[in-house]
């Protein structure tokens, strides 16, 4: 009888008679790679709202794609403004393929799986059970329901939670000037040690070494670092349980032209398709297409191209 080693889809037969597995494209290397380049574009365009010359920029353009947040704006203002059709950049994608804004271009997705992978400590049977799908994960859309309620009424509260809005808000409220801070003060010090450093170069805003101080900033700081520390208890804790934007595209994506679909008669209930899951969408059964985040980790890890 022939060995399968266990990888799907290429296969090489060898003298011998065993089959190995030829990994000659992976899917998840482009959304690695795509995760990367978003979050880049992100750190950038934020960055340079610090300076007072933003060249042309378009600074704003992860909010201004962001459909949830025109969606909302526009049922509190009454009002359609003259870029809302940009988020249809994030929702044709939704209506076509699901949920894959969550894991290949939003930062804040791509920030809570780096820090969940840099701190996996769970054995395979820990991360199996983490990430079967719960009851409690359907809080997102009770906050999304009450949030557009709210928006009807004319209270616009969705940038509370949503995370384009809630990354935003941490780095420039918190993370910012907690580095305008530490950059400041260890350019005085080198100049105390008699070297020639020129503060407006370090400091974040050019011109002026003074320190940028928002209220509330440590509350606003210590609520991000307990939303990702809450990822050593729940895989993509935000993500699975209060994100409003990624329940308003798993509604949309209910309706997605294509899906992952599982092949019954090929399926052994292995469960190596959980282990990875990033969206407990239980791929192992009859998937929950509002839940998937199209990682595409079920289909990789499958040994039966089921």
């Amino acid at each position: 009888m022939s060995e399968v080693i266990v990888r799907p889809k290429w296969l090489k037969d060898n003298k011998d008679g065993t089959k190995w597995y030829v990994r000659t494209f992976r899917i998840t290397n482009v959304r690695v790679a795509s995760q990367a380049f978003f979050f880049a574009l992100f750190v950038f365009l934020l960055w340079s709202t610090w300076f007072s010359r933003l060249g042309g920029y378009p600074v704003s353009l992860f909010l201004e794609v962001d459909p949830l947040v025109g969606f909302a704006t526009a049922l509190s203002t009454h009002t359609i403004y003259r870029w809302l059709w940009r988020g249809l950049i994030v929702l044709v994608p939704t209506l076509l393929l699901g949920r894959v804004f969550c894991n290949w271009m939003c930062p804040y997705g791509t920030l809570h799986q780096f820090i969940g992978w840099v701190f996996n400590i769970r054995s395979n049977k820990d991360r199996l059970q983490s990430n079967r799908y719960r009851s409690g994960f359907q809080l997102k859309y009770f906050i999304l329901t009450v949030f557009l309620i709210l928006a009807v009424f004319g209270s616009l509260q969705i940038g509370l939670l949503d995370p384009i809005c809630l990354l935003v808000r941490t780095f420039t409220v918190a993370f910012g000037p907690a580095l305008d801070y530490w950059s400041i003060d260890g350019a005085r010090m080198l100049r105390e040690a008699g070297l020639d450093v020129n503060l407006s170069f370090i400091a974040f805003s050019p011109g002026a070494p003074d320190q940028r101080v928002f209220a509330g900033a440590w509350l606003v700081g210590l609520m991000i670092i307990g939303l990702v520390g809450m990822n050593l208890v729940i895989p993509r804790f935000f993500c699975r349980v209060m994100c409003p934007l990624g329940a308003f595209l798993g509604v949309l994506s209910r309706f997605s032209l294509w899906r992952i679909d599982r092949d019954v008669t090929k399926c052994t209930d292995c469960d190596l398709c959980l282990r990875s899951c990033e969206g407990a969408s239980d791929p192992h059964l009859l998937l929950r297409q509002s839940e998937c985040f199209v990682c595409m980790n079920c289909v990789e890890d499958c040994p039966e191209d089921a």
